[in-house]
């Protein structure tokens, strides 16, 4: 863990251990086809490769759950399936066995255990179920999203219930996606285009990245524990006409998801700049150009995203009320950190660190990682522009002492081989220009 601990951040021993810890790592292959006779070996569970940092995965790769303490009782955390399919008719299920005791009294209360069911491709943010174009999702209030739409659908749901999804990409023109709920068939919630002009899944050309091209399981959750079905000796009762998922594997009709990278091959970026000086931007533009890398963003800004706290508006950002989220979501990025560190996969840190002091801190962790500083200074005419259009779209605005602070104390990073350096980084990208 961090060395300098806030005072919101879990104690170790409230920590669940999280499957990455004990995961596999395989060398970095992009995807694999799962295509022909199936292996003995082969299962089909959820993938400790292709979930929010903050998800954790038990009972052989069946049962799951967010991390709930603290700040992360407001938190979406989600995974996908370690096998995905580009044809057939298939379905898997999830069973919400229990809700986690939480404190969140300013959340409604049918808002503070919640869950949501469905599908998503391979390349997909897998805390955004049902809220990007290549997802869809049902959840436990009665709402189906797809595209970041939520309409009414079905039945709301939560402890106790199965929930089955159903996805058919037989029909023609338009594929399909339904659920279930204790065996009673709720419907079609949508018809997509599968095909080379939609999702790309269905008579399409294969994808360099194989899982771009199948659609996989995916759950999202909020304060419970779900155990999932993918196979009839799980408990799965398929919906009549459609297969149990893991028949895709002797079907010929599955992709294997990603794997973790081989850690000698994995690499920390840390951005390094003011405020509004474009770090986000930056880091953002990069993670979309280098998609096979799999970059996963930590930062404090991007939690405040996934907390999606209703009542807590993102305007007038140093307000008593903000600062208490600000507070959790500090807390939250220390244990993320400290889980990225134990996890072969690649990261970028979007945080201003320009105190060494901080960045050595927060570098520690990455003992077997390769460590990249990326200096965004841009000149102070441009820093105001940017300052003034970031406080007029978000509302956002940073004291002037604390800018002052900043400048009076920044150190550019410096590579590790440097003489009397005592930096950790292994390279260093990007220009500082003063003006």
């Amino acid at each position: 863990m961090a060395t300098a601990k806030r005072e919101l951040e879990l104690p170790d021993g409230d920590k669940p251990e999280s499957v990455v810890k004990k995961a596999k790592v395989d060398d970095p292959v992009s995807d694999s086809s799962a295509s022909g006779p199936r292996s003995q070996k082969q299962r089909v569970v959820l993938n400790p490769a292709d979930c929010d940092l903050d998800f954790d995965i038990e009972d052989n790769g069946l049962k799951s759950s967010g991390l709930h303490q603290e700040g992360f009782a407001y938190c979406w955390s989600g995974a996908r399936a370690n096998v995905g399919i580009n044809g057939g008719k298939y379905c898997f299920g999830c069973k919400i066995v229990s809700t986690q005791p939480v404190d969140m009294e300013d959340t409604p209360p049918d808002q503070q255990h919640v869950c949501r069911v469905g599908t998503s491709r391979g390349d997909d943010p897998v805390g955004k179920l049902g809220e990007t174009e290549q997802s869809f999702g049902f959840g436990g209030t009665g709402k189906f999203s797809h595209g970041g739409n939520f309409l009414n659908f079905g039945e709301k749901f939560g402890v106790g219930d199965t929930i089955i999804c159903a996805i058919d990409l037989e029909s023609k023109p338009l594929a399909t996606i339904g659920f279930a709920k204790n065996g009673k068939w709720l419907g079609t919630a949508k018809q997509f285009d599968a095909g080379s002009n939609g999702l790309g899944v269905v008579d399409s050309a294969v994808k360099e990245r194989q899982c771009e091209s199948a659609v996989f399981p995916h759950i999202l959750l909020k304060n419970v524990v779900v155990v999932m079905q993918f196979s009839v000796e799980q408990g799965l009762i398929p919906v009549e006409g459609y297969k149990s998922w893991v028949s895709a594997l002797d079907d010929g009709n599955s992709v294997l998801g990603p794997t973790f990278c081989n850690m000698k091959d994995c690499e920390v970026m840390m951005m390094v700049g003011l405020p509004a000086s474009g770090k986000t931007t930056w880091a953002e533009k990069w993670v979309k150009d280098h998609p096979e890398k799999r970059y996963i963003l930590l930062g404090t800004n991007l939690i405040l995203e996934q907390m999606k706290v209703p009542g807590l508006l993102r305007k007038h950002n140093y307000s008593e009320r903000f600062q208490c989220l600000m507070g959790r979501a500090n807390a939250i990025f220390d244990v993320l950190l400290s889980r990225a560190s134990r996890t072969p996969r690649n990261f970028i840190i979007d945080q201003t660190n320009v105190f060494k002091s901080a960045r050595k801190r927060k570098l520690r962790l990455f003992v077997n990682f390769r460590k990249i500083a990326v200096v965004v200074f841009p000149k102070p005419e441009d820093l105001k522009i940017r300052s003034v259009k970031r406080f007029k779209e978000m509302g956002k605005e940073v004291p002037a002492d604390a800018v002052n602070n900043m400048l009076a104390n920044y150190v550019l990073p410096v590579n590790k081989d440097t003489p009397g350096s005592d930096e950790l980084f292994d390279q260093r990208r990007g220009s500082a220009a003063f003006g």
